[in-house]
């Protein structure tokens, strides 16, 4: 078997995608596009790999196509939206960061990374406000929790500079 053999969609999973009723049926079911399409958590994790790759070469157009890609298949993981949010942002297209990051916040609320790169989204397009606010929540989200402790420090540090 070819190694990307399994990236490609397979013929009969290609003919239900085509059948509108039978995809109706699959999401009101509450199946994301990867259920009906098939693929495999190990396959997800191989996606998702490319697609840090892409990120990690300083790729960002590829990478964000990529992360785009993963949250079409399922828009129930979060880092899959942090990761769209990321390229995005990298890119200078805050207003899709944006998006991205508000949905990696409907995945995991309380996770402070979104509203930290929030804020840094907001300052790049001089809306100082919504930086601030962020950038509180990203601190209160963060707490004592130790794997947060470096963008709490972060944000307290930009938070201080705007206030001044």
């Amino acid at each position: 078997m070819d190694q990307m053999d399994e990236f490609h969609i397979p013929k009969q999973v290609l003919k239900k995608l085509k059948n509108v009723d039978h995809l109706r049926q699959e999401m009101a079911a509450g199946k994301s596009l990867r259920e009906i399409i098939g693929y495999s958590e190990e396959t997800m994790e191989k996606f998702y790999g490319a697609a840090y790759r892409l990120f990690q070469a300083k790729e960002y157009g590829k990478a964000s196509d990529a992360f785009l890609f993963l949250t079409t298949l399922d828009s129930q993981v979060h880092n899959y939206w942090l990761g769209l949010g990321m390229s995005e942002q990298l890119k200078k297209e805050y207003e899709g960061a944006l998006v991205a990051y508000g949905m990696a916040l409907m995945t995991e609320v309380t996770n402070p990374v979104p509203h930290y790169h929030s804020a840094s989204c907001y300052l790049a397009v001089g809306d100082n406000e919504n930086a601030k606010n962020s950038l509180l929540l990203a601190i209160e989200y963060a707490g004592n929790h130790e794997q947060f402790a470096k963008i709490k420090q972060q944000a307290e540090t930009v938070l201080a500079q705007l206030s001044k």
